[in-house]
């Protein structure tokens, strides 16, 4: 064969290997299964009246029911007109019981907590005891009322407004039939597919029957995709392209000028 020709083939074929990381990472995640979550989670079943169970559900899920103060600053100023004024608003009711606000801005941040949370939590040691209160919004905004509750009360809120089993679909109870499946013996924990139903209601808690389960996060994979893999063996091939391109280059060079 001429040795043109066959630097001309070496060259073309060189030029195809260069962008392999490109179109191999493509290709393998067109071609592979969906990812998995990179959260691995847990159901236990929780006593209600168990204290240790009490805390372990309010600590997993109080956010369903309860604002900390700490949301309600400066840094979540997109989220309230007047985060100051509504923060002073609360930490008075807190230590007092109740606190006049003035401030329209505050009073339509108190309506707006009240609609979202039944509770708001004392993080900043600014009342004495800490801990949760019920928050009650009046007269438009203008009165705000803090009554200090148990943890027990925190967690019979969460209790009643989670999920029935019986309610979700046929692929929202293999899901949690797979993570409570899952969360005994030693291989404990379940990764679900990222696109497996209820998935994107995870973490949470969950009737099945009579008892209620609390899934959280029991552990973090962190996962590069078959797309990195596809980029890695497309790196190789890429290098592969230079090497055909030099070679082509070499005999194109050594047949023109070398003979």
């Amino acid at each position: 064969m001429d040795s043109r020709r066959v630097a001309l083939l070496l060259a073309v074929v060189g030029l195809l290997c260069l962008p392999a990381p490109y179109y191999l990472g493509w290709a393998a995640e067109a071609t592979s299964p969906p990812a998995q979550s990179s959260q691995i989670y847990v159901a236990e079943p929780i006593d209600l009246d168990n204290v240790s169970d009490q805390k372990r559900l309010v600590d997993a899920h109080d956010h369903e029911v309860a604002i900390p103060d700490y949301r309600i600053t400066a840094p979540y100023s997109d989220d309230y007109r007047a985060p100051n004024a509504t923060l002073d608003a609360l930490v008075t009711a807190m230590r007092e019981g109740s606190a006049t606000v003035d401030d329209p801005d505050a009073r339509a941040d108190l309506r707006g907590i009240d609609a979202e949370y039944a509770f708001v939590r004392d993080t900043n040691e600014n009342t004495e005891p800490d801990g949760y209160y019920r928050l009650t919004v009046e007269e438009n905004g203008s009165l705000v009322r803090a009554e200090n509750v148990s943890i027990r009360v925190v967690a019979d809120a969460i209790a009643e407004q989670a999920p029935r089993y019986a309610n979700l679909s046929a692929g929202e109870q293999a899901t949690i039939d797979a993570v409570i499946d899952n969360s005994t013996g030693d291989d404990l924990g379940y990764r679900p597919y990222v696109n497996d139903p209820y998935v994107d209601q995870l973490p949470t808690a969950i009737w099945k029957g009579d008892t209620l389960y609390t899934v959280s996060v029991y552990g973090h994979v962190d996962d590069f995709g078959p797309g990195f893999g596809g980029f890695v063996v497309g790196l190789g091939v890429a290098a592969l392209g230079v090497v055909l391109l030099l070679a082509a280059g070499g005999i194109y060079a050594y047949d023109r000028w070398g003979s």
